[in-house]
């Protein structure tokens, strides 16, 4: 065999060059630090924004051109804005952000892949193959929302004080395509929860969840969950009730996830939380 004609050092370099070209070959594109932002399309943005604001804290950003508001998540946020008249409230799209992020290079990378990339001003966008909206842009996009203001709002106790994004799902209506799909971005996912096991793909700190096609379930982006502090789940679920959401405790007594006014679907997960049965709808 041709090692036996090598050094020992040679030999370890070859198999170590190895390692990491199959490592590069389970790596996405992209090099991601976290789901940057979710977007939601709602019915009335005034009360979209008393809902979100007591849940989540008063550090908002209101867009100088448009009704859209920015409401910060540690480092991360929600970009909250009315849908139009024939749309349905629900969550509009989700962003990851990159590091020292170049819209031509990345632009390249992505249509080399077989991928149709819509530029912006804010980043690129990608569409999964049911339509799902993922966008592309640069990491603490925060800091780049030039067009958008501090906008005052109600002194008030925040119900939950939040750390940052934790996982986006994703409800897809063929499992193959769609694994296809966000491999090429975040590359080789573990399998997850459900029958057969739906993938999970790591996006930095942000995990992304596809969910398996089902029944009476309609593709799109699912629900995102915040990454929170431990909190009392009794007391938050009497507040988001008082606030319009439609929620329960779960079997193990815990607040997982709750419907808004709207009816998009969300949830909150503390470090070390378990998840059970909850609300339906």
């Amino acid at each position: 065999m041709w090692l036996d004609r090598i050094t020992r050092r040679e030999a370890l370099y070859v198999l170590g060059a190895a390692t990491v070209t199959r490592a590069r070959a389970q790596e996405g594109l992209l090099r991601v630090t976290r789901v940057d932002h979710v977007g939601l399309a709602v019915g009335d943005i005034d009360k979209a924004m008393m809902f979100y604001r007591r849940l989540f804290g008063n550090e908002v950003l209101k867009d100088s051109r448009t009704p859209r508001r920015y409401l910060r998540l540690g480092p991360c946020y929600m970009a909250i804005a009315p849908a139009a008249a024939d749309e349905t409230r629900r969550v509009d799209h989700f962003a990851v952000g990159i590091e020292n992020f170049n819209a031509a290079s990345m632009k390249r990378a992505l249509e080399d892949a077989g991928l149709k990339v819509r530029e912006s001003n804010v980043g690129l966008f990608v569409l999964d193959p049911d339509g799902a909206s993922v966008q592309i842009w640069a990491d603490h996009s925060w800091n780049q929302l030039s067009n958008a203001a501090p906008e005052a709002g109600p002194k008030q106790e925040t119900l939950f004080h939040p750390r940052g994004m934790h996982h986006v799902a994703i409800q897809v209506s063929d499992m193959a395509r769609a694994t296809a799909f966000y491999r090429k971005l975040f590359g080789e996912p573990t399998p997850g929860q459900g029958n057969p096991p739906q993938p999970t793909f790591q996006a930095g700190e942000t995990r992304i969840l596809l969910y398996n096609p089902a029944p009476n379930k309609p593709p799109k982006i699912d629900h995102f969950s915040v990454l929170v502090d431990d909190f009392d789940a009794s007391s938050a679920l009497k507040v988001v009730k008082s606030l319009g959401a439609n929620a329960e405790l779960s079997k193990q007594g815990t607040l997982n996830e709750f419907f808004d006014p709207d009816g998009i679907r969300l949830q909150v997960t503390f470090p070390g939380q378990t998840y059970g049965s909850t609300t339906k709808k």
